[in-house]
C-alpha cells in the first residue's frame, strides 16, 4: 500500500523546497527527512550498483517529484566517475523513472493525478495475480520472511515511522511477487514502484491510514497462510486502492 493523502499546497511546497538540495557530500540532508542512500560504492560492477541504489531510493520515496539529479553531484556522493552514473540514469530514463531537462540534467518526473491513478489500476491487475498465486504456491520459509515484513509494517504504524513503513511495505509486496513464481513479474512491477515511490514524500500519512495499512497487510498474509487465493486478492486490492487518495 502507498499512502497518498495529498497535503495542502503550502505543505507540499515546503516539502519540495526542503528536498531540492544539491546532491553533494558538502550539503546536509533536510532536517526530519531521511537522506537518499548515496554512500560510496565499491569498484566492482559500478554501473549495476549505482543503478540498484538509485532504483531503491526511487521505490522507497527518498527522492521527490521534481527533484533534480545532477550528474556531478551524484558522482561525488557515490565516489565514482561520471560515466557509470550517466549510464545508470539513462537506464532509468528509458523506463520513464527519470526525465531529462533541456540542459541535460536528470529530474524525478511529476505525474498527474490521472497518471497516478493509472499506476494504481496496473498495480491492482498485476499484484492481484501475484497474491492469488502466492496463496497457492507459498512455502513455509517464504511465510517466515513475509511475516517479518508484516511485523515491521505494524511497528511502523505504532511508531508513526514513514521510512520504516516504506521499506517494509516495498519488501512485503516484492516478496509476494516472488512467491507467485510469475516470470518477469519483478521487471513489470519495479518501474511502477519507481514511478509512485517519490510521490509519497508529498503525502501526509495519518494514524488512520497507518492502522489501515497494517491491517491490510495482516489480511494479505493471513489469506496466503490459509491458502485462500480469493481472500488474498481482495485484501491486496483493498490495500492498493485505499492508498490512493487524491
Amino acid at each position: 500500500m502507498i499512502l497518498l493523502s495529498i497535503a495542502p499546497s503550502s505543505v507540499i511546497t515546503k516539502i519540495s523546497e526542503l528536498w531540492r538540495w544539491n546532491l553533494s557530500l558538502d550539503n546536509d540532508a533536510p532536517i526530519g527527512l531521511q537522506q537518499p542512500d548515496l554512500s560510496p560504492v565499491s569498484r566492482d560492477m559500478l554501473y549495476e550498483q549505482i543503478y540498484e541504489r538509485l532504483k531503491h531510493n526511487l521505490m522507497t520515496g527518498r527522492f521527490v517529484p521534481g527533484q533534480k539529479l545532477p550528474l556531478r553531484g551524484l558522482a561525488k556522493s557515490l565516489g565514482t566517475s561520471l560515466m557509470p552514473v550517466r549510464d545508470a540514469l539513462q537506464r532509468l530514463e528509458s523506463t520513464g523513472c527519470v526525465v531529462s531537462l533541456p540542459n541535460r540534467t536528470m529530474m524525478v518526473p511529476q505525474f498527474s493525478a490521472k497518471q497516478l491513478q493509472d499506476i494504481c489500476t496496473l498495480r491492482t491487475i498485476l499484484e492481484g495475480e501475484t497474491a492469488q498465486r502466492a496463496a497457492m504456491m507459498r512455502t513455509d520459509r517464504e511465510l517466515e520472511i513475509l511475516e517479518v515484513h508484516v511485523q515491521e509494517i505494524c511497528r511502523s504504524a505504532e511508531t508513526d515511522d514513514i521510512d520504516l513503513f516504506l521499506e517494509a511495505n516495498h519488501h512485503f509486496h516484492m516478496q509476494v511477487a516472488e512467491m507467485s513464481r510469475l516470470s518477469f513479474i519483478g521487471n513489470l512491477l519495479e518501474p511502477l514502484w519507481m514511478h509512485i515511490g517519490p510521490s509519497v514524500r508529498q503525502s501526509v500519512p495519518n494514524d488512520t491510514l497507518f492502522q489501515s495499512a497494517a491491517q491490510n497487510h495482516k489480511d494479505i498474509y493471513n489469506a496466503i497462510v490459509a491458502r485462500d487465493p480469493e481472500a488474498a486478492v481482495v485484501a491486496i486490492h483493498r490495500d492498493i486502492l485505499e492508498g490512493y487518495t487524491f
